[in-house]
């Protein structure tokens, strides 16, 4: 009998939203985003919120070497997500980052777009970030997060960056605010490669 739940338990993980390859692996789940394909490379719950964060890069990226990024945030005791963006605002703002931000009650959502910057050594990074808050439909508020990285190599690049960042910081927003926010992913990946429990794995042992 105990053969049989353990059987039982198999099947269900392998059906909750992913596929079981021929190749041994995990499936990764990937989302479309600005005609480019993101994978999920990274999901990990968060000491902090309680929620799973999941991360999504374009092929042949990583974790160190990414230009764009896509974030899937769940913040489950965050109940008003437009309170929760601003929140994040004034979180920022008291950084000196300057944030701009809309609101949109009806829908109950809220955008914010902002640019940090390390600029103490080389290469420097200035990224820019949209991140779009809604209601989750578990609970609290999720986040979809995109963010586009550039590295440079030089001070005399910043300013045409920022005119580059400029020039195309709408049409993100704007992709943004119409992109569908992901479900979450409630389990842990890293590298791209599901993580399974150590008690998982023991009923796996035991199986014979």
């Amino acid at each position: 009998m105990k053969k049989l739940f353990i059987l039982a338990g198999l099947f269900l993980l392998f059906t909750a939203g992913f596929v079981y390859a021929k190749s041994d692996k995990f499936v990764m789940p990937s989302i479309k985003f600005n005609n480019a394909v993101y994978t999920l490379l990274y999901s990990a719950k968060s000491k902090e919120t309680g929620g799973y964060i999941n991360e999504y890069y374009k092929s042949n990226q990583t974790y160190a070497s990414w230009t764009e990024l896509i974030g899937v945030h769940h913040y489950p005791t965050a109940y008003y997500p437009i309170e929760h963006a601003k929140a994040f605002a004034e979180y920022l703002q008291n950084g000196g980052i300057v944030v701009g931000a809309e609101t949109d009650e009806e829908n109950n959502m809220a955008l914010l777009y902002f640019v940090v910057a390390d600029k103490s050594k080389l290469p420097i990074i200035i990224e820019f970030n949209v991140f779009k808050y809604i209601k989750s439909p578990v609970c609290g508020t999720v986040g979809l997060q995109y963010a586009k990285r550039y590295r440079l190599n030089s001070p005399l690049e910043i300013e045409k960056t920022q005119k580059v960042i400029a020039k195309n910081g709408l049409k993100y927003i704007k992709k943004v605010n119409r992109f569908e926010v992901p479900d979450v992913v409630t389990l842990d990946v890293d590298n791209g490669k599901y993580s399974l429990k150590e008690g998982f794995i023991k009923n796996l042992e035991n199986l014979d």
